[in-house]
C-alpha cells in the first residue's frame, strides 16, 4: 500500500480549502436550484418561466453592521400643530333634542306618524341616566383617556416590553452564570458470591462564562461522596477543582458570537421606533375621529333647523290654502318635504350614535357609559413649506425609513455571519484539574494530583450544504432589504406629497366655504326682503335658509378636514412630537401626567 507524500497531502488540503470560497458555494447552490426548478416547473406548468435570483449587492454602507445601537434621528422642537384657545362650548346634551317631543300640528293630523314617534327607539343623544358614569371630553381629554384605557394601545406597549425582555436574557448569557448540579446513584456490583453496594452522591458547583468572541470558560468544583451499604464496599471522598475552556479559531470565532445580543439590542431600538410611530398615528386617529364626530354633531343640528323650517313651511301652506291663495298641491309638497326632513334627522341621529359607539371603542370606554364630545376652539398652525422641503424632512426624521435603512445593515451582518459558517472548524480546548489524593482530607489539594490538558480539533468543510444554503439565503435577504428600503422611501415620498396637496386643497376649500356662507347670507336677506314685498313665496325663503345651513355644514367639514390634514402632515414628515414638552397633544399622550380636568362624574352637571 503506497502512502501519499507529505507535500502532496499539503497541496490537496490547500486545494480543498481554496475551493470552498463563498462564491464557489453560491455557484453550487445556483446550479442545484436552477436544475430543480427547471424540472419542477416543466412538470407542473408544461413550460419553464424564468425565475432567477441575481446577486446585485450595493456597496457597503458607512455605518458598521455590528453597531448595537443604531442612531435614531430626533425631530427638532417645533410649533405645536394644534393648541387649545381656551374657548369651550357650554355643557349640554349630545346633539339636539328631538322635535316631536313638543306638541305640533303634524302629530294631530297624521296619527300614523304620531304612533311611529311614540314607538321609536331613538332617544335624545345626551345623558339620560344619571346613575351611569359620565364623561365630558374635549380633543385632548379624549386622547388622554384613550392613552390610559385603549386596548389597542396596550398591545404595542407589551411588544416593547417583550423586546426589552429579550435583551435582558442575551446580556445575562454573556455574564458569569453560576450553576449547581446534584447527582445521586445507588450501585451494586457482584463480587464472587456477594454484592458490593454503595450510595454515591456527586455535587458540582461552578461558574461558566461565555466569551464575547467565541468559546466558553467553566470553573467548577466536583465532590463525590461514596458510602458503603455492604461490608464488601469502602467509603471514599473525592474533590476536584476544574478549570476548562474552549476557543474557536476559525468557524464561530469573532463578532458572530455577539449576534444574539446585537440583534436583540437593535430589535429593541426598532420596537421603540415602532411604538413612537404608533403613538403618533394613534393621536392622529383619535383626533380624526373627534373632528368627524363634531362634523356629525353639526349635521344633526342642521337637520333639526331644516325640520323646523319645513314645519313652518307646512303651516304657511295650510294658511294660504285655507285663505284660497294656494292650491292643495303646495300643502302636499310641504308635507312631503317635512317627512323627508324628519327622516333625515332620524338617520343622522342614528349615524351619530353609531359613530359615537365606535369612538368609545377606540377610546377603550365601556359602551354603556355616557360620553359628551365637547367642541373646543383650536389654533391650527398650517405649515408653509415646499414639497421638496417636506420630502427632505421626511427622509431625515421618519423613523420607519431609518429602520428600513438599519435593516440593510442587519442583512449585511447576517451575510458576514453566514460566510463564517463556511469556514473549517478549528477549536482550541484546554483544562486544568487539581484534587485530593486517596486517604487525604476531602479538600486537601495536592500538587501531585494536578492534571493539564490541551487539544486542537480541525473539521474540514467537506459537508457544508446547510451552511451553503444559509449563505445563499442571506444574499437574497440582503437584496430584499435593499428593495424594501427603496419601497419605503418611495411610499414616504408619495405620502408626504399627498398630505401636502391635501393641506392646500383643505385651505382652499375652507376659503370657498367661507365665501359660500357669505353668499348664502346675502341670498337669505334678499329673499326675506322680497317676501315682505310679496314678490316671492315662503318656500323660496326656506330654500335660502337651507342653502345657508348647507354652507355652514360644509364649512365645518372643511375646517375639521384641515385640522386633520395638518396632523397627518406632521406624522408623514416625522416631525409630530408627542412628548410632554411638545404642546397639548404631547401632554395628553403622557400616561404618567395627572389629568388636568376630571373626566368621570357620577352625574352630569346641571
Amino acid at each position: 500500500m503506497c502512502s501519499v507524500p507529505k507535500g502532496l497531502r499539503t497541496l490537496l488540503l490547500i486545494a480543498l480549502l481554496a475551493g470552498c470560497t463563498p462564491d464557489a458555494y453560491r455557484r453550487s447552490a445556483d446550479l442545484q436550484v436552477n436544475n430543480l426548478l427547471k424540472d419542477r416547473k416543466q412538470e407542473t406548468l408544461g413550460y419553464s418561466p424564468q425565475a432567477v435570483a441575481p446577486v446585485t449587492v450595493s456597496p457597503a454602507l458607512a455605518r458598521p453592521a455590528y453597531q448595537k445601537l443604531p442612531i435614531t434621528p430626533i425631530a427638532p422642537p417645533t410649533t405645536a400643530p394644534i393648541e387649545p384657545l381656551g374657548e369651550q362650548t357650554p355643557f349640554g346634551p349630545l346633539g339636539p333634542e328631538l322635535f316631536w317631543m313638543a306638541a305640533g300640528p303634524i302629530g294631530a293630523e297624521l296619527p300614523e306618524l304620531a304612533a311611529l314617534r311614540e314607538n321609536t327607539l331613538l332617544t335624545p343623544l345626551g345623558p339620560s341616566l344619571p346613575a351611569r358614569a359620565f364623561h365630558s371630553l374635549d380633543l385632548f381629554a379624549c386622547i388622554r383617556y384613550a392613552v390610559q384605557h385603549s386596548r389597542a394601545y396596550q398591545d404595542p406597549m407589551e411588544d416593547l416590553y417583550l423586546a426589552a425582555l429579550s435583551v435582558t436574557l442575551e446580556r445575562h448569557l454573556l455574564s458569569p452564570r453560576p450553576f449547581v448540579q446534584e447527582n445521586v446513584n445507588l450501585s451494586a456490583v457482584r463480587d464472587d458470591v456477594d454484592f458490593r453496594s454503595a450510595y454515591n452522591a456527586a455535587t458540582s458547583v461552578g461558574v461558566r462564562q461565555k466569551l464575547p468572541y467565541g468559546g466558553e470558560v467553566v470553573a467548577r468544583t466536583l465532590v463525590d461522596f461514596v458510602r458503603a451499604l455492604s461490608d464488601s464496599a469502602a467509603d471514599a471522598d473525592n474533590a476536584r477543582l476544574v478549570l476548562s475552556g474552549s476557543l474557536p479559531l476559525l468557524r464561530g470565532a469573532g463578532m458572530i458570537n455577539l449576534e444574539p445580543l446585537i440583534n436583540s439590542e437593535r430589535q429593541m431600538v426598532y420596537q421603540v421606533r415602532a411604538f413612537e410611530d404608533y403613538r403618533r398615528s394613534f393621536a392622529v386617529d383619535i383626533a380624526s375621529r373627534y373632528f368627524q364626530l363634531l362634523t356629525q354633531q353639526q349635521g344633526v343640528i342642521n337637520r333639526k333647523l331644516n325640520l323646523r323650517n319645513t314645519q313652518n313651511l307646512t303651516e304657511r301652506s295650510r294658511a294660504l290654502f285655507q285663505a284660497g291663495k294656494a292650491n292643495f298641491l303646495e300643502v302636499q309638497r310641504a308635507l312631503q318635504a317635512q317627512l323627508s326632513a324628519e327622516a333625515a334627522l332620524i338617520n343622522s341621529q342614528a349615524a351619530y350614535a353609531r359613530a359615537l359607539d365606535d369612538f368609545k371603542q377606540a377610546l377603550g370606554m365601556p359602551i354603556d357609559e355616557q360620553l359628551d364630545v365637547v367642541a373646543v376652539a383650536l389654533d391650527v398652525n398650517v405649515p408653509r413649506i415646499t414639497e421638496d422641503q417636506a420630502v427632505a424632512l421626511a427622509y431625515q426624521y421618519r423613523l420607519s425609513l431609518r429602520t428600513a435603512s438599519d435593516k440593510i445593515d442587519d442583512a449585511r451582518r447576517a451575510l458576514d455571519n453566514s460566510k463564517n459558517g463556511l469556514l473549517p472548524t478549528l477549536d482550541l480546548t484546554g483544562s486544568i484539574e487539581i484534587g485530593n489524593q486517596p486517604d487525604y482530607p476531602l479538600f486537601g489539594a495536592h500538587d501531585r494530583t494536578e492534571n493539564y490538558g490541551a487539544g486542537l480539533t480541525l473539521d474540514l468543510p467537506v459537508d457544508r450544504v446547510a451552511e451553503r444554503n444559509a449563505y445563499r439565503r442571506a444574499l437574497i435577504n440582503l437584496q430584499r432589504s435593499q428593495r424594501a428600503f427603496v419601497s419605503v422611501k418611495d411610499s414616504i415620498t408619495a405620502d408626504v406629497r399627498d398630505v401636502l396637496r391635501g393641506i392646500r386643497s383643505a385651505e382652499i376649500n375652507v376659503e370657498i366655504q367661507r365665501r359660500g356662507i357669505e353668499l348664502a347670507k346675502r341670498r337669505l336677506d334678499n329673499a326675506n326682503e322680497l317676501l315682505k314685498q310679496g314678490k316671492i313665496g315662503n318656500r323660496d325663503v326656506v330654500d335660502a335658509q337651507n342653502s345657508l345651513l348647507d354652507a355652514q355644514d360644509n364649512y365645518e367639514q372643511a375646517r375639521g378636514l384641515l385640522q386633520i390634514r395638518v396632523l397627518e402632515f406632521m406624522r408623514a414628515t416625522g416631525t409630530l412630537r408627542v412628548d410632554p414638552q411638545a404642546g397639548a397633544i404631547g401632554r395628553a399622550m403622557d400616561r404618567d401626567a395627572p389629568a388636568t380636568q376630571p373626566v368621570n362624574a357620577a352625574t352630569p352637571p346641571e
